[in-house]
């Protein structure tokens, strides 16, 4: 049975109590709807704010993975626009090359189209020393990725390990300047990784002969196919002199560039010009290796920008049914704690009137 009683006021107590309860359910619910979150500190889920968290450093991951991908991207379209130049100055060369090779030119006609392909020529080699991305020597042979052999590797993914990452062949830029594509670069050159170096890139290991161009360049007497080459006789000094620089290597104000030596010896009459053809299609082929090379990574690449993303999407879709907050239950939850707190603080101030219904006792 109930008492009467003036010291403890259960009901005021049970009303109190409801109301702290009705109070800190609206707040919470006031809380969750201003931020948008379900989980806006530990308690409100232990172990939901813990997955949450991992999840949101996937998807930070995930934002820079994406940028390392774009930043390769641009990379390798910054050297395909180089390689493309040089790709048109080679077919041009050729084109000089192959009219050279008509036996229909005079002497000052063969010196204006040595003079053309020596400008292309040292084109081609300034815009592959000055080329670079980010600090990054893109197609001189100075960088790391050319002279380690490791290329560039682009990180695509959050986590270590090799299948997190796409490897930048080193080939790609390794230099693409004239001695390299025409000498240490050549394919067919008869020394072709000795230590002593390729002075004989004239001396082809194909079915190509080159006998014009080393009785030019040597000064001896060479003979092919009932032909003699002997240019000392005209009056002309051997190219293979320590006078040129056939490697870049020598002091440039002592000794005459590649470039000069190889035009000295090709554009000197139709059949060394005719030769020289061979070369240039190798050049030529390498600068289209390249560039096809390029195009497929780059179409790995962008594969793998669009994996980021839809990986990227389904953890943020999973860490939003984990971590946000869904407005139509927060809403119905902070109307129901309103009415529970508005009802308790009502009841609480009849609950604080019934003591003094002991005073009509006294």
């Amino acid at each position: 049975m109930a008492s009467i009683t003036i010291n403890t006021n259960l009901a005021s107590l049970t009303a109190q109590r409801n109301l702290s309860a009705a109070t800190t359910g609206m707040n919470t619910a006031m809380e969750r709807l201003t931020t948008g979150y379900r989980i806006n500190s530990g308690k409100d889920d232990a172990a939901g704010s813990s997955v949450s968290t991992l999840m949101e450093a996937q998807i930070s991951g995930y934002d820079v993975a994406e940028s390392n991908a774009t930043m390769g991207l641009s990379l390798l379209d910054t050297a395909e626009g180089v390689l493309d130049i040089v790709g048109d100055y080679l077919q041009r060369i050729r084109d000089l090359t192959e009219q050279a090779a008509n036996g229909t030119y005079g002497t000052s006609s063969m010196t204006a189209i040595k003079t053309e392909v020596q400008q292309r020529m040292m084109e081609i080699n300034r815009l592959c020393t000055v080329i670079d991305f980010n600090g990054i020597k893109l197609l001189d042979g100075t960088s790391i990725a050319a002279t380690s052999k490791n290329g560039v590797n682009l990180q695509v993914s959050n986590n270590s390990g090799k299948n997190n990452i796409i490897n930048l062949k080193y080939t790609l830029f390794e230099a693409a300047t004239i001695t390299a594509l025409f000498i240490s670069g050549n394919s067919h050159s008869a020394e072709k990784g000795a230590k002593t170096g390729n002075v004989n890139w004239f001396s082809r290991s194909d079915s190509q002969n080159t006998a014009a161009l080393e009785a030019r360049i040597n000064g001896g007497d060479t003979e092919y196919e009932g032909r003699h080459y002997n240019y000392e006789e005209k009056g002309y000094t051997p190219i293979s002199k320590e006078e040129y620089d056939w490697k870049d290597v020598r002091d440039p104000s002592a000794n005459k560039s590649c470039i000069t030596a190889i035009c000295d010896a090709v554009y000197t009459d139709d059949a060394t010009a005719r030769e020289f053809l061979c070369f240039i299609d190798d050049a030529i082929e390498n600068v289209s290796n390249r560039t096809s090379l390029i195009g497929a990574y780059m179409n790995r690449v962008e594969s793998a920008v669009a994996a980021i993303g839809v990986q990227k999407e389904n953890i943020v879709s999973a860490n939003s049914s984990i971590k946000d907050a869904d407005v139509a239950t927060e809403s119905s939850n902070y109307i129901k704690y309103q009415i529970l707190q508005q009802s308790s603080a009502t009841l609480l101030a009849t609950a604080n009137q019934t003591p003094s219904i002991a005073l009509n006792l006294i």
